[in-house]
C-alpha cells in the first residue's frame, strides 16, 4: 500500500509508533493493515515481542493479523536492499536504517520467549488467571469450557431444575415464556448472570413498571368498567353488525366476550375495538363507531362509549404494567436459582466459561488486596497495547483493557524509562456482538478516558477519524436498549441492565446511562 493525500491519518498513525492512537475508520478501509504496520514499526524500533500485546474479539482475526505480520516479516527477510528500503519507505521509516535487524524480525518474533501475543482477550485473560490462579481464586487445573460444554451443562442442570425441588419456577416461567428454545433463554441468563447474581424480591420488581402495592387486575377492571359497561359493549354487537365492513370486523372482536362481568379477555377485545393498534394506543374518539353509525343508531350512546374509551386507554398502560411485571418477577425467580445451579456445577468440574474468563480477570485486575500486586507484576511486561475491532469489545471488557493500562496513564510503573503505548482501532457502526454485550457506545467514552490521562501526564495521544468513502462517520453514538426476544439468543449485561419483560413476549434489558 502506497502513501497519498487519500491517506494521510494512517500514514501518521504508522510514523509515530510512540503516541498512543485511537483509530475510527469505516469497513474496508485497513484498520487491521494499520494495526499490524504499527507492531512492525514497533519491531523496527527495538520493542521485544513479548513487550507487546494485541488483542482482538474472535480467534479469526487473531489469526488473520498474526498471519499478515507473520508474512510481513519473512518477506523482508528475503529482500535485497534496494526492495526492503522501499518496504519501509512506505512503512513510514524515514532516513537510513539497520537492514539486518529489520531481516531478524521475523526470527525473534518467533523465537522470543514468551513470543509474540497476538490473541483474543479471552485467551488473554485465561492465560492470566493461569499466571495468578491463588490470587483469582480460581484451580490453577481449571478447564476452559466451549460452546458445546456450556450448552450441554445448561440443559442438564435445565432438566434437573424440571425434576426436583425447583420444579415450580420452571413450569411457572414455561406457562409465561413465549419463544422456541427454552436453551437460548437460559444462555442469556448465563451471559448476564451479574444481574441474577441477588434474588430480587417482588416489590422491587413491580417498582420497576410503576406497580405500588394494592395494585391488582381486579382493582383495574373494576375502575376500567362502570356497571353498564358490560351491557353496553354487548349491545354495540348488534350496531356494529349494522354498519360498514370495519364496523363487522369490530363486532367480530367483541362477539364471543363474557359480559357477565369484568374480565381480562373482555378488557383485551376492548383493547382492539375502542383503541389505535400502533403507539401510542390512544382512544378512538371520533372514529368509532364510523361517522355513519355515530349519527344514527349509536348516537344516544356515544358519550358513554367515549368515556369508556377513554378508561380503556388509561388501563391498557396499567394492565401491561402488572403483566410485565409478573413475566419479569417469574424471569428473576428462575435466572436466581438457574444460575445459581449453573455456577455451582461449574465449580464442582473445575470448569471456567468465556464470561468467567472476563469476569475474574477484571476481577483480579481491580481487587484491592491483590491488583497492585498482579499489575505490578504485568507493568514489566506489557508496554504496548493494541486493540482490534474495538467496536467489539464490552464494557467488563474493557475493564480489563483499561487495568492493563493503568500505569500508562499514571506516569509511573515497573519501568519508567520506557515509552508506552495503546492503540484502538474500531467502528461502531460495525458492531454486531450486542447480543455478547458489546457496547458501541463504550468505545467513544474510553477514548476520552484514555484521552484525558494520557494527556494528564503528558504523553502523546492521537485520536483519527479515517473515512476513505463518501459517507461520514457520525459524531457520536447514542446509548443502546438491547432487546432479545425469549426464543432468540440473549446477550450478556452489565451490573447496570435489567431484564424487563415487555407487551410483545419479549425480555428487554434496559441499561442506564450516566453518559
Amino acid at each position: 500500500m502506497k502513501f497519498d493525500d487519500a491517506t494521510p491519518r494512517p500514514k501518521s498513525a504508522r510514523r509515530t509508533p510512540t503516541a498512543s492512537t485511537w483509530l475510527s475508520a469505516n469497513a474496508g478501509s485497513g484498520k487491521t493493515r494499520v494495526l499490524t504496520d504499527r507492531v512492525a514499526r514497533l519491531l523496527l524500533d527495538g520493542v521485544s515481542p513479548q513487550n507487546i500485546l494485541c488483542l482482538t474479539y474472535t480467534k479469526a482475526a487473531a489469526s488473520e493479523m498474526q498471519n499478515r505480520l507473520f508474512k510481513r516479516l519473512g518477506e523482508w527477510a528475503m529482500k535485497d536492499d534496494a526492495s526492503l528500503t522501499q518496504a519501509l519507505a512506505e512503512l513510514g521509516v524515514e532516513g537510513t536504517r539497520d537492514l539486518s535487524l529489520a531481516r531478524q524480525l521475523f526470527a525473534r518474533a518467533i523465537e522470543t520467549p514468551g513470543g509474540l501475543k497476538i490473541q483474543t482477550i479471552h485467551a488473554y485473560c485465561a492465560s492470566l488467571l493461569r499466571r495468578f490462579p491463588t490470587e483469582a481464586g480460581v484451580s490453577p487445573q481449571f478447564a476452559e469450557m466451549d460452546d458445546r460444554a456450556a450448552n450441554d451443562l445448561r440443559a442438564t442442570i435445565l432438566e434437573q431444575m424440571s425434576d426436583g425441588p425447583h420444579k415450580g419456577v420452571v413450569q411457572d416461567l414455561a406457562q409465561l415464556f413465549t419463544g422456541e428454545d427454552l436453551m437460548r433463554l437460559t444462555a442469556g441468563i448465563t451471559s448476564a448472570r451479574m444481574l441474577f447474581a441477588d434474588d430480587k424480591d417482588a416489590e422491587q420488581i413491580s417498582g420497576w413498571f410503576g406497580v405500588v402495592a394494592g395494585d391488582s387486575l381486579d382493582a383495574l377492571l373494576d375502575a376500567c368498567f362502570e356497571p353498564d359497561d358490560l351491557k353496553l359493549l354487548s349491545d354495540l354487537i348488534a350496531s356494529l353488525r349494522a354498519g360498514g365492513a370495519t364496523d363487522i370486523k369490530h363486532a367480530a372482536m367483541l362477539d364471543g366476550a363474557d359480559f357477565s362481568q369484568p374480565n381480562l379477555d373482555l378488557l383485551v377485545r376492548a383493547e382492539k375495538v375502542l383503541l389505535k393498534q400502533s403507539p401510542p394506543f390512544s382512544a378512538r374518539i371520533g372514529s368509532v363507531p364510523t361517522k355513519k353509525l355515530q349519527t344514527g343508531i349509536c348516537a344516544p350512546i356515544m358519550d358513554q362509549l367515549n368515556d369508556l374509551m377513554a378508561r380503556v386507554e388509561d388501563a391498557r398502560h396499567k394492565r401491561l404494567a402488572l403483566h410485565n411485571a409478573r413475566r419479569t418477577q417469574v424471569l428473576y425467580r428462575f435466572a436466581h436459582v438457574f444460575v445459581q445451579e449453573y455456577e455451582a456445577a461449574k465449580l464442582a468440574r473445575g470448569w471456567l466459561d468465556f464470561d468467567d474468563l472476563i469476569l475474574k480477570a477484571g476481577a483480579l485486575l481491580t481487587d484491592p488486596s491483590v491488583a497492585a500486586w498482579v499489575l505490578f507484576k504485568l507493568d514489566g511486561g506489557i508496554d504496548h497495547i493494541l486493540v482490534d475491532e474495538a467496536q467489539d469489545t464490552s464494557p467488563v471488557q474493557w475493564r480489563v483493557i483499561d487495568s492493563l493500562a493503568r500505569e500508562f496513564t499514571t506516569g509511573s510503573g515497573a519501568r519508567d524509562d520506557v515509552e508506552r503505548t495503546i492503540f484502538v482501532v474500531g467502528d461502531p457502526k460495525q458492531s454486531i456482538y450486542s447480543f455478547q454485550g458489546a457496547e458501541p457506545a463504550e468505545f467513544q467514552r474510553m477514548q476520552h478516558s484514555f484521552a484525558d490521562r494520557l494527556q494528564q501526564v503528558g504523553r502523546a495521544w492521537r485520536f483519527s477519524r479515517w473515512n476513505t468513502r463518501s459517507d461520514p462517520l457520525p459524531p457520536c453514538w447514542a446509548s443502546w436498549i438491547w432487546r432479545w426476544k425469549a426464543g432468540q439468543v440473549l446477550g450478556a449485561a452489565s451490573s447496570t441492565g435489567r431484564f424487563l419483560a415487555t407487551s410483545r413476549g419479549a425480555w428487554t434489558c434496559g441499561r442506564r446511562s450516566s453518559r
